[in-house]
Parts: C-alpha cells; sequence; structure tokens
C-alpha cells in the first residue's frame, strides 16, 4: 500500500511503497543522503519524525505521532524506518535529486603555466578513491582553501567529462595579498584542499532544447566558465548553434585565443568572436572593436530560442542583460553566477 512521504523542510512529498525503508523511498527519487553502516549501528541516517506512524527494526521502535500530539517530534534511521502510514519528516542534509554533493578534498598539484602576462592555467587532480571522488556539472565553481583557512573561488576551467583533472584560469593582482598568497602556494606546494563544486549557474547538454541557440560571453578570465560548458557539449555531441564571444580590454588578455578558433575550424556549429575595447593598447589588433554586448547585438536581430551563459563582471553582465532586453529577450534565459552574488537592482 502506498503512503506519501513530506520533507517539510524542503517542501518535497515523495510516495513510498509498503514495506519499503525511508532510506529505499528516497533513493527511489534520486535523493541522496549521509548513510554508513545501513542497519542503524552508525546513527548517520537519522531523521526527524513529526507526524504518522512508522516501525523500526533497529534499534527496535514503534512510533506514532498525531498531528495535535504533545510528542512533536521523534528521531528515528532512514535505513531501518519504515512507514506505515502518510508521515511528515525533516532530512538535514538531504541533497535532492540533480543537486551534488559539496565536499573537501585534498588535490593532487599537477601542473601550473603561464598563459600570458598575468593569468596562470593550474591544474589540479582529483583523488582516486571511489569514497573521495567527487562530481561538478559545466559551469560550476570550486574554492580553493589554504592552510589557514582562507579560501577563494575560481570557475573550473575544464568539463566534467575529463573526469578527475580540473584546470583553473587564475589571474596574478600583484597588489592583492590573497591573490599573491595562492599562487605562492601554488606554485610551492604539492596539494591543495578544495571545496567541490559550488554554483548554481551550470549547464548540461541533454536539458537544452535542440531548436535552441547558444550565445557564450565571456570577460576576461570568464573565459574558464565557458570552456567548461563548451567542452562539455562538444563532448556531448551538440549540433546546436554555439556562439561565443570573449571580450578583453587589450589583445594579450584574450589569453587562449587558438582554441575558440580550434573549435570554431573543427565544428560547423561553433562560431568564435573576440572583442578588444581598447583597440589604441593593442597596435597589432586587427578584429573586432568596441564593447561585447553591442558585438552581439551586431550580430543578432532577434532573441527568439536564444539562452545566454555569461561570464564576467556584475556590470558586463548587467550591461548586456539590458542590452538585449531591448530586442525582446528575457531575463529567464541568461544564466550567470553574477545573478547569485550581484543580484539586479530593482
Amino acid at each position: 500500500m502506498a503512503h506519501q512521504i513530506e520533507i517539510v523542510n524542503i517542501g518535497h512529498t515523495i510516495t513510498g511503497q509498503s514495506g519499503d525503508t525511508l532510506l529505499k523511498s528516497l533513493e527511489r527519487y534520486g535523493y541522496k543522503l549521509r548513510v554508513g553502516c545501513k542497519n542503524g549501528v552508525c546513527e548517520i541516517c537519522e531523521v526527524v519524525l513529526l507526524q504518522g506512524e512508522v516501525v523500526q527494526s533497529y534499534p527496535e521502535k514503534h512510533l506514532t505521532l498525531l498531528e495535535n500530539s504533545d510528542e512533536t517530534s521523534e528521531p528515528v534511521f532512514a535505513c531501518t524506518c519504515r512507514p506505515l502510514d502518510h508521515i511528515k519528516v525533516t532530512i538535514e542534509g538531504l541533497v535532492c535529486p540533480g543537486d551534488l554533493l559539496v565536499k573537501k578534498l585534498l588535490c593532487d598539484i599537477t601542473a601550473i603555466e603561464k598563459l600570458n602576462h598575468d593569468v596562470y592555467r593550474v591544474r589540479l587532480q582529483l583523488p582516486a578513491t571511489a569514497s573521495m571522488s567527487a562530481e561538478f556539472y559545466a559551469g560550476q565553481y570550486l574554492d580553493l582553501i589554504l592552510p589557514d583557512g582562507k579560501q577563494a573561488s575560481f570557475s573550473i576551467g575544464s568539463a566534467p567529462d575529463q573526469g578527475r583533472h580540473l584546470e583553473l584560469h587564475i589571474r596574478h593582482i600583484p597588489d592583492s595579498e590573497m591573490s599573491n598568497t595562492i599562487l605562492g602556494y601554488l606554485q610551492t606546494e604539492k596539494t591543495i584542499e578544495v571545496e567541490i563544486a559550488k554554483g548554481d549557474c551550470y549547464l548540461q547538454a541533454h536539458s537544452i532544447q535542440p531548436d535552441t541557440r547558444l550565445i557564450m560571453a565571456a570577460a576576461s578570465t570568464g573565459f574558464a566558465q565557458i570552456k567548461s560548458v563548451v567542452e562539455h557539449l562538444l563532448a556531448n555531441q551538440f549540433s546546436n548553434q554555439i556562439h561565443i564571444y570573449w571580450g578583453a580590454r587589450v589583445e594579450e588578455d584574450i589569453y587562449l585565443g587558438n582554441l575558440p578558433q580550434q573549435w570554431a575550424a573543427e565544428h560547423t556549429n561553433v562560431h568564435f568572436e573576440s572583442i578588444v575595447s581598447e583597440p589604441e593598447n593593442s597596435p597589432n589588433w586587427q578584429g573586432r572593436t568596441g564593447l561585447l554586448p553591442a558585438a552581439i547585438l551586431e550580430d543578432f536581430s532577434d532573441f527568439e530560442d536564444v539562452e545566454i551563459f555569461t561570464s564576467g563582471s556584475p556590470a558586463m553582465v548587467y550591461a548586456l542583460l539590458e542590452a538585449c532586453e531591448e530586442r525582446g529577450f528575457s531575463e529567464e534565459n541568461m544564466h550567470s553566477d553574477v545573478f547569485a552574488y550581484a543580484p539586479r537592482k530593482k
């Protein structure tokens, strides 16, 4: 006999089958929670029963909490607890379907190289053991954590399809103590602690509609995030039109320009434009000049079936959004981490 399981703290409700443990019902729907022994001994999978009737095999319990009862809650273990009727619970630390666990891991520093006058490419390798593995989506970021506890966020510049190998693009800011400390650490140490994966601005190839055109707009080292997304799409044989725009102050700031050119040469659905905003400081530059939003408006007369994935400063992102909105573009079709840490002013 089926019953409802209401997860009060996240506002979700699922259907459980008679005889199934709470853990089995959650896992059937793609939820994840911390588990250990799966027999009630380790007590890791504790949840809180708020209402309903359950029987627990170990430690042995038979609980009934009524809606208006003086008993407001009771701890039970998801692995050995079986609902007998509709129940309400709270489950802290529950990972919803599609979400990924955030983990702190020790990564090997496998390489660091200078790409131009101030940008370094850092290569890391995640642990090999299954218990210490980590997943991320294309477009997410991680935090580098120093021994003193200080940390800084960087976009992951490699696609999840590349397995344990991670790539970061880190700009050196000489007058920043944090920047100097991080680069100094990466250049002298063999391992570094990371917290991965973070960020709600990501893309999965299977979630894009067949007729959707994608605009990937990057400013400066924002290209790292765009690189992760594009490489993920290409690894999954994505055939939609992909238009990549990389805006920089001077020519030298386009530090991996040959890579998107190669994508465009090898894939007929990929198009690449680089734009320099200060051509007077780039005497050898013969490409497009001006601001990135203007370049996109020059190329797109309408934004029907267009989604924009953009990475850069809040000023750039909102300038691009406002420019495209004048052509009928909807904000809900733009994806950027900026919306999380610098919300748009009403």
